[in-house]
């Protein structure tokens, strides 16, 4: 029996947990026994996964100590890490650690900052997985076919079972997933409103900015259009009454083998969505979905299906049969315990992630660090270079994305667990003050100064957002 130590930043409701928790539940099914115990870098937990992880025997050890941590490490076969860009999973890999065969399981594309698969991270482990083939073709792996490989994201098919449409007297489409700018597309809800088909529904699962959207539509007098119904734990009720599966995300997206698209296609529902992240590689326009390219593109893709019940269906029944090949989750638990078994043929390896580092001095080095060679205006902005090229990597730096700011593994959540640094702080001022959020903007350049950022340019930022706050 192979005891399997699993590493992630928090017990949560998300796909990471969940494909965790399915994994072991369907090694119990096949009769594939393996000791594995969680440990997550955070102490918040989602109290329903607590109990689905401790219903399959999973020990979950929230935010240890060192000295406990160390102990788990060194009685683990396998350290198993769950990753995304996240300060916490970050200081876990710069721990010196005891020897470990170390398996990264990607739940991320990897190619959009800041969500970046990294040349550090590949060569650190003993073992990858992605969760999505587009992954696979990126440089990083080109490389290392021998040590990576894909197991997509494993789902709970129990949780749909017995699935069975029911009469509804709107068209229903709807988006299950985090509700926010960093996931969704920016103009979800001007694009969505501008379907023109009778007694349309957008019935929106999922938490994060649910209810500043809600206020959205409700000054936009379009409110009867959108049901906004928060997180929904038993998400078949919802499925049951849908139409279409609106599932357009942002450009940007790390969106890999996503659990609810994989519902979705399960439960027979035609998906609308955007060629981005790894979204592209589960829909196949015209066969299992319809893959759109703009606004007006997804405007009329919900409106052909409308008009076109017959097509509807078919992609519908497509979508299912793909789900029920593609989405096997008995297969994928198996390739998973089979690549455990092939690491176990090799030893355990010490390793100091400060040999690969390029930057391990401060918090926004190890940010710099985490993105690779995706977004160099970070680095330049650090530098003592000339001052037109330090301006304009500031001022790219202040026109980042939603996600690349404010989203998992983005500027906000770095600086938000290292206050003291002052970089992150001038970074965060300055995505603020693009964002005409002056007030905030002020107190985080008067926080960079104070901790002894002095160059000239930011007094000239303090004093434009002073000026209009």
């Amino acid at each position: 029996m192979i005891k399997i130590l699993h590493i992630i930043d928090k017990l949560s409701s998300a796909g990471p947990t969940r494909s965790l928790i399915a994994s072991v539940k369907y090694e119990l099914q096949q009769n594939i026994i393996q000791q594995h115990v969680i440990i997550t870098l955070q102490s918040e937990v989602y109290p329903l996964t607590l109990i689905q992880a401790k219903q399959v025997g999973i020990n979950v050890i929230r935010k240890p100590d060192r000295k406990t941590l160390i102990e788990e490490i060194e009685k683990a076969d396998i350290v198993q890490v769950h990753f995304w860009n996240n300060p916490t999973i970050y200081e876990f890999l710069r721990l010196e650690l005891p020897p470990i065969r170390l398996l990264l399981w990607f739940h991320i594309i990897g190619d959009r900052p800041p969500q970046i698969i990294t040349e550090d991270l590949v060569n650190y482990s003993d073992f990858t997985l992605t969760t999505s083939p587009y992954s696979l073709k990126l440089t990083v792996f080109q490389n290392n076919n021998d040590k990576t490989d894909i197991v997509y994201g494993i789902t709970d098919w129990e949780r749909l079972s017995n699935l069975q449409p029911q009469p509804h007297d709107t068209f229903n489409v709807g988006y299950i997933g985090t509700v926010n700018f960093a996931k969704m597309h920016p103009n979800y809800i001007s694009m969505s409103a501008s379907v023109s088909i009778p007694h349309v529904k957008f019935i929106v699962c999922g938490g994060g900015i649910e209810k500043q959207l809600q206020n959205e539509v409700e000054q936009l007098g379009i409110a009867n259009k959108f049901e906004f119904r928060g997180y929904v734990e038993k998400i078949k009720s919802i499925l049951e009454i849908l139409d279409v599966f609106g599932y357009p995300l942002c450009e940007d997206t790390y969106a890999t083998s996503e659990k609810s698209l994989q519902e979705a296609m399960y439960a027979g529902i035609p998906p609308v969505v955007f060629p981005y992240g790894g979204v592209k590689c589960l829909v196949e326009h015209n066969q299992t979905g319809l893959i759109v390219n703009s606004e007006t593109e997804y405007k009329e893709a919900i409106e052909y299906l409308y008009h076109h019940p017959e097509e509807r269906l078919k992609l519908g029944n497509n979508a299912r049969q793909y789900a029920h090949e593609n989405f096997n989750s008995e297969y994928w638990t198996k390739k998973l315990n089979t690549i455990y078994d092939k690491m176990m043929e090799s030893p355990k390896n010490k390793r100091l992630w400060q040999n690969l580092a390029k930057f391990t001095d401060t918090p926004a080095e190890l940010f710099i660090q985490s993105l690779g060679e995706s977004a160099p205006q970070f680095k330049i902005s650090m530098s003592d270079i000339d001052t037109e090229e330090l301006l304009i990597a500031d001022r790219k730096i202040a026109q980042s994305s939603v996600l690349l700011s404010g989203g998992e593994g983005g500027i906000f959540q770095y600086r938000n667990y290292y206050p003291d640094d002052r970089y992150l702080r001038l970074w965060s001022g300055l995505v603020l003050q693009n964002q005409n959020r002056h007030s905030s903007a002020v107190s985080e350049f008067q926080a960079s100064i104070k901790l002894g950022f002095n160059h000239w340019r930011i007094y000239e930022y303090l004093n434009q957002s002073a000026k209009n706050n």
